[in-house]
């Protein structure tokens, strides 16, 4: 059981990930300042000559440069910039591109102050921590630098640590500074042409929308006719071919029951286990569309169920679920969890998975953990690895409800699938534990 000292170390490491990532944006963006500072000198004279064509030369580094500077405030946990660029307006009346250059002028300065001084600071303040002791591995007894961080320990150390504690507390409000505040200003839309970006993005994203959903009717269509296939072919396969033979064998007891009586009850016997295997495959069948403890019992109770059944030791937190999806999301839901299940214990070689349900927002989401050897992966195209076409299927059955679907599985293990899906629960029934 996780103790309170061990989640407020956890919280503090937590903490201190966060401040070095921080730290990290000040330093990577901080020195790409170079960059934007060598195409600035060389775009701003090419567009005072006259160059206007943002697809080739000079100019087109400089979209490609605005642009990656744009995206980096998502790379780094926090938002990216939108393109302020309008299709169909010629470049020289797009203010973006003006914009741009102004922008390449000016940020290798900002950068200087706001990013590379906590960056310096830091490295700084390594620097004292390690200066006594190469000071002592050189046999040195002068400062190994002229600076306020001699290489004496009394006073290295105790610097060095508080230089770097002060470029972590300074990388915070540096980065976010500079992400939220200083990007957007010329990065952005310009306030005159402001409602009309806004406008060509909330076109663009209708049109994916639009786009996305077609693709996933398609799916949807796909996987109904796949479905309706496979169960066709379970029942050419199986159930129907033992009802056939049966009427055959019932009706070779009509010669066989007065002149081999013997053979007759033999061929009775082999028709009752005949019927017993038909109505087994029927009742398989049947779970495989829809299994009845999920009609009548809910997700939770029928993923117990399905854990107790599985080729593995399985458990299920249904904690943060107060109440019942509807019957499709569950029906989705059941079966994705029941091809993981499967997928761990087949080819990852699990011995221990763990399921859990929880609702927040407007939005369910399952978890399935497995300790197994990880290297899921879905694959693309037609050639399918050992677990590929499986979570391509979970993906396309969720994507009909708008759900997605998360992979988390570095070689080694172990793996995270995480499953979410937009939905309204209704009041809590009854359910055992």
């Amino acid at each position: 059981m996780t103790t309170t000292a061990g989640r407020v170390g956890a919280a503090a490491l937590r903490r201190l990930g966060g401040r070095h990532r921080q730290l990290g944006y000040c330093w990577t963006i901080g020195w790409c300042g170079l960059a934007a500072l060598a195409v600035a000198c060389v775009a701003l004279p090419v567009r005072l000559l006259g160059g206007d064509d943002p697809e080739r030369g000079p100019l087109r580094a400089v979209r490609k440069l605005t642009v990656n500077y744009r995206r980096m405030p998502g790379r780094w946990g926090g938002t990216a910039v939108p393109s302020p660029y309008l299709p169909g307006r010629p470049p020289r009346e797009d203010p973006a591109n003006r914009r741009d250059l102004v922008f390449l002028a000016l940020e290798p300065w900002v950068a200087l102050v706001l990013l590379l001084v906590p960056s310096a600071m830091a490295w700084y303040g390594l620097f004292g921590l390690l200066a006594p002791g190469i000071a002592a591995l050189f046999d040195s007894h002068r400062g190994l630098f002229d600076g306020p961080v001699p290489s004496r320990p009394a006073v290295g150390i105790p610097g060095g640590l508080l230089l770097y504690y002060a470029a972590l507390w300074l990388s915070g409000p540096a980065s976010r500074l500079h992400a939220d505040r200083w990007l957007p200003v010329l990065l952005g839309p310009a306030p005159s042409v402001a409602a009309e970006v806004a406008a060509e993005a909330e076109r663009r994203r209708l049109a994916e929308r639009v786009a996305e959903l077609t693709e996933t009717r398609l799916a949807a269509v796909d996987s109904r006719e796949a479905e309706l296939r496979r169960i066709e072919r379970d029942l050419h396969d199986g159930a129907q071919a033992r009802l056939v033979a049966m009427g055959l064998a019932l009706g070779a007891l009509e010669t066989l029951m007065e002149t081999d009586p013997e053979r007759a009850r033999e061929l009775v016997r082999q028709t009752r286990e005949s019927s017993a295997r038909a109505l087994t495959e029927l009742r398989a069948l049947v779970r495989g569309i829809h299994p009845p403890v999920l009609a009548e019992r809910g997700l939770v109770d029928a993923l117990r169920a399905l854990a107790l059944d599985a080729p593995l030791a399985a458990e299920v937190d249904a904690v943060g679920l107060p109440g019942r999806p509807e019957g499709p999301i569950e029906a989705a839901l059941y079966f994705a969890v029941a091809e993981l299940l499967t997928n761990a214990a087949r080819h990852g070689d699990a011995t221990h998975a763990r399921v859990e349900l929880a609702h927040t927002g407007g939005v369910l989401r399952c978890t399935v953990w497995d300790d197994g050897s990880g290297g899921a992966h879905e694959e693309d195209g037609p050639v399918l690895g050992a677990g590929g076409s499986g979570l391509r299927g979970i993906r396309r059955r969720l994507s009909a409800f708008d759900g997605t679907l998360g992979i988390d599985s570095p070689d080694g293990g172990p793996t995270l699938v995480t499953m979410e899906l937009p939905c309204v629960l209704s009041s809590r029934k009854t359910s055992s534990s």
